[in-house]
């Protein structure tokens, strides 16, 4: 049984790989400098932080809490992106955006769950440890950009 577990694990891994990559390869700058590789950073981290509040919640609420904070602040700028991006007004876009995000975060929980199977931890042996912290990246540089503009003001 476990031989056909480690099978399916392998054929199934392509398939999320084309869904969820690692971005923490990504700059800051190249995020400046590129509207649909920011929305798709910022759907990328919105998705994450709300996978992994979903799995640890239960278990670890407060700590749940720190990612969907995360994924809460982060989710309107993916909304606005993408709305610049496809030319389209907000609620169209969050509609859109909002679709996205839940598939997404279910193809973040099925890798972290198969990866669990695989290695007693949801993100160890993963790139899901630095992309967590790029994600966290992204939002403090959010911030202290809102709050440079708050100043000039």
């Amino acid at each position: 049984m476990k031989k056909i577990l480690i099978i399916l694990l392998f054929i199934t891994t392509p398939l999320q790989a084309e869904k969820i990559e690692q971005l923490s390869w990504f700059n800051l700058q190249e995020l400046l400098e590129d509207d649909n590789l920011t929305y798709k950073i910022i759907k990328s981290c919105v998705s994450l932080n709300s996978a992994v509040t979903e799995i640890i919640s239960e278990e670890h609420p407060e700590l749940g809490k720190k990612f969907f904070e995360t994924a809460n602040y982060l989710y309107p700028f993916g909304i606005l992106t993408l709305s610049k991006i496809k030319k389209i007004n907000y609620n169209d876009a969050q509609k859109e955006y909002s679709n996205s995000i839940d598939d997404q975060t279910k193809d973040y929980m099925d890798f972290m769950m198969q990866n669990g199977v695989i290695n007693q931890s949801f993100i160890e042996g993963t790139f899901l440890g630095d992309d967590i912290a790029y994600c966290n990246e992204i939002r403090s540089a959010i911030e202290i950009t809102l709050s440079e503009s708050k100043k000039q003001q």
